[in-house]
């Protein structure tokens, strides 16, 4: 879950300079927890800006910095999944997460089942990426250009994100389709087609619903995921 310090100081957008030597000039202190949190932020705001070389660069070394203090390492990793992964992080980054996650599992700090929640949310975030082909699981999208809202089943607020779409006037002319996700009674708003698929979960964050992406007639995704609400 994303930190309140680091979601909202990420919001302000991020800056473009300093993060190669960012860890030389900075400390790995959580004495004061709400200091270092935001102290987090500024660098994690310098690295999604940066070119990705130095960006990946700069991750190894914080990295190398957190190896030596094991509480360190699970406070600012945890805070890596408010940056560089959430939906709400102008900061989301599949670069920088999968690095991130590269290194729980190779530095030894983090146990399997400790990391494998962040092996997880990067595989999702393989998946329907701008410009990629669109994986939709259980729909067929080619040639025609859509609307694609995931949605929780057991989430009220889910159907209030189809009822808001469906009438939207930026969609009128764009097919809509809706994937359920999870357990609970299936939706009836008109102007939807909707998919059960039993393997959403591979492909999609259920916790990040409702979230929609736009794939265009050819296939291939227009716009990434935007949050619905």
């Amino acid at each position: 879950m994303v930190s309140v310090i680091v979601g909202l100081a990420l919001l302000s957008g991020c800056q473009t300079h300093g993060v190669g030597t960012f860890w030389q000039t900075h400390s790995i202190d959580y004495s004061d927890i709400r200091a270092a949190e935001e102290q987090f932020a500024q660098f994690a705001e310098l690295a999604a800006a940066a070119p990705e070389s130095e960006a990946l660069e700069a991750m190894d070394g914080l990295f190398d910095l957190l190896k030596e203090d094991p509480v360190a390492y699970y406070i600012y990793t945890d805070w890596m999944g408010g940056a560089f992964y959430n939906m709400l992080s102008p900061c989301r980054s599949v670069p920088l997460y999968s690095k991130a996650v590269e290194r729980m599992v190779a530095d030894g700090v983090l146990s399997e089942s400790e990391y494998e929640p962040f092996l997880q949310r990067r595989e999702w975030m393989q998946y329907n990426r701008k410009g990629d082909v669109a994986t939709v699981p259980g729909a067929s999208l080619k040639g025609r250009r859509t609307l694609v809202l995931v949605l929780d089943l057991g989430c009220p607020s889910c159907r209030e994100a189809l009822e808001k779409l469906a009438a939207e006037p930026a969609w009128a002319q764009t097919a809509r389709v809706a994937v359920g996700c999870g357990y609970g009674s299936a939706p009836d708003v008109p102007g939807w087609e909707y998919v059960y698929p039993e393997n959403a979960s591979s492909v999609f964050d259920i916790h990040m619903t409702p979230v929609y992406f736009v794939v265009a007639a050819d296939g291939t995704v227009e716009s990434g995921y935007t949050l619905a609400l």
